[in-house]
């Protein structure tokens, strides 16, 4: 199994991380791919416009790709120290799966998160970690995800069966 983590910043900051069987990795990214909107070199949700949005978000929802959306609403925190809070949630989570390679949305953060990953799990982590960009169209599906379940209403609902909240 595979897993794909990006983050969401809707109010309260949040990490998806979808996990996909290893057989289907090729037609997921095919799948993601022809869902890119015309001129654009990914998917990205803020971006895909109010027409798109709910036709991206109900093929996404057909996938066979689940998540988990890791959130901490607390004020008391600031953004870094919340996503080190999530993140280390996330990734014990995911060495209790069957999870051997994950992949994170690179950001400015990558050096903090590979400290984070090392100090929850140590040395020998039962998976390969890395960072990779945007363009990635596997990391699509945790932004869909992310995204559909921060706008609530009709968009959560196309997409609640692939999503298990856990609050950290």
């Amino acid at each position: 199994m595979h897993a794909f983590i990006d983050e969401s910043k809707r109010g309260e900051y949040a990490l998806c991380a979808v996990t996909v069987a290893t057989g289907d990795l090729t037609a997921l990214r095919k799948q993601m791919n022809a869902l890119r909107p015309p001129g654009h070199t990914r998917i990205h949700m803020t971006g895909v416009g109010k027409k798109l949005a709910p036709k991206i978000v109900a093929e996404v929802a057909r996938l066979e790709a689940n998540s988990r959306i890791y959130v901490m609403s607390s004020r008391k925190v600031n953004e870094r120290q919340a996503r080190d809070a999530i993140l280390a949630a996330a990734v014990r989570d995911l060495a209790q799966m069957p999870v051997t390679n994950l992949v994170i949305e690179s950001c400015d953060q990558d050096h903090e998160d590979n400290r984070i990953i090392r100090d929850e799990l140590g040395a020998a982590t039962p998976f390969r970690y890395t960072h990779d960009r945007p363009s990635n169209s596997l990391l699509w599906i945790p932004d869909v995800h992310a995204w559909a379940w921060g706008r609530g209403g009709s968009m959560r609902a196309k997409i609640a069966h692939r999503i298990t909240v856990v609050r950290v």
